[in-house]
């Protein structure tokens, strides 16, 4: 497993009546194909680091060496991404494991293609100083994004401390609002992720991390999923995404300044801030794929995360996994 970096993702429990407002939901903050052209394809991504190869691939043209056009979108929350998905504006996403989940709990017909990356120190909970424990977090006012990974992470931990949801007070809100909350004073804990947790970390020598996905390596892990309707119809194309993966990882691993400048301006953020946030987060090449994805990912990583967002109350649970994961594309079979 090679270490490197990451970036934001997650989906919120949106209901799929709000695909309806998905054409005034989003915004494309990267590169836009002409509309009504039909040869593109599109992809759900945040500004979130362990999604930075895609940028690469934009950057350097490997998408054009493997024979397709992508257009990314940009979105800022779980919700206008869900929603632009469900209104086939986009017909691949960046997505957490458990976020893949909720896409068919709530009726989208997706397969996970491609295991992206797990973050280990790049989600976390901070505090103001104020609270130094998770078992110290009952009656404590938290921000957190609701139906996220930081509402996994935050599940978790309070989990294995004898606690749950109901025992803290939430504050919901996006993941760069819950890092501002906290900056500002207006609540003592906030859930988030980088380049939120460098941000928040830097702002004061008082906050710091007080638990972090490193916990459950493996828990909070982001994989990209396409609409099955689109795979059966455009196998190629995806096959093409899925290639050029590969040589982006390879770009950041022979070049790494020149692959976190890419990554650091297309995700708004200053590269020498973003250190310790590329150190936060495991990238999978597409070697690592072809026996990770249908290995250690389905028969423990899934599971898993299936488990505690159950338990929590993200998910409903029930899913057949072994037929959410389609191999094909990294060298395996369904």
């Amino acid at each position: 497993m090679t270490t490197t970096k990451n970036a934001l993702r997650t989906v919120g429990a949106l209901a799929l009546s709000a695909a309806l407002l998905a054409t005034t939901a989003c915004t494309a903050d990267s590169a836009a194909s002409s509309e009504g052209d039909a040869e593109a394809v599109g992809m759900g991504i945040q500004p979130w680091l362990g999604y930075g190869p895609w940028y690469i691939a934009q950057e350097n043209g490997y998408f054009t060496d493997a024979g397709v056009e992508v257009e990314i979108t940009n979105f800022m929350n779980d919700a206008d991404m869900t929603a632009a998905f469900a209104a086939d504006r986009i017909q691949v996403a960046n997505v957490a494991s458990h976020s893949a989940l909720q896409f068919i709990e709530q009726g989208l017909d997706v397969s996970i293609v491609l295991l992206l990356d797990a973050s280990l120190t790049a989600d976390a909970i901070l505090s103001d100083g104020s609270v130094t424990d998770v078992a110290d977090l009952a009656g404590q006012q938290v921000a957190f994004e609701e139906g996220s990974v930081s509402n996994l992470l935050l599940g978790y931990a309070l989990q294995e401390n004898g606690l749950s949801l109901d025992d803290i007070e939430p504050v919901p809100m996006d993941p760069s609002e819950a890092a501002t909350a906290l900056i500002g004073g207006s609540v003592p804990v906030a859930v988030t992720y980088e380049p939120y947790i460098s941000e928040a970390r830097s702002s004061s020598p008082d906050i710091t991390e007080i638990y972090t996905a490193a916990e459950n390596a493996g828990l909070i892990s982001d994989v990209l999923v396409v609409d099955n309707t689109y795979l059966a119809e455009n196998g190629e194309t995806v096959q093409g995404i899925v290639d050029a993966w590969g040589p982006s990882i390879d770009f950041y691993e022979s070049d790494t300044d020149a692959a976190r400048a890419i990554i650091a301006e297309n995700i708004g953020s200053d590269v020498e801030s973003l250190d310790s946030a590329f150190d936060g987060v495991q990238f999978f090449t597409l070697e690592e794929n072809a026996t990770e994805l249908g290995g250690h990912y389905l028969e423990t990583v899934l599971p898993s995360v299936d488990s505690v967002a159950t338990d929590i109350g993200i998910l409903t649970g029930g899913t057949d996994l072994p037929s959410v994961v389609d191999l094909t594309f990294v060298g395996g079979a369904k």
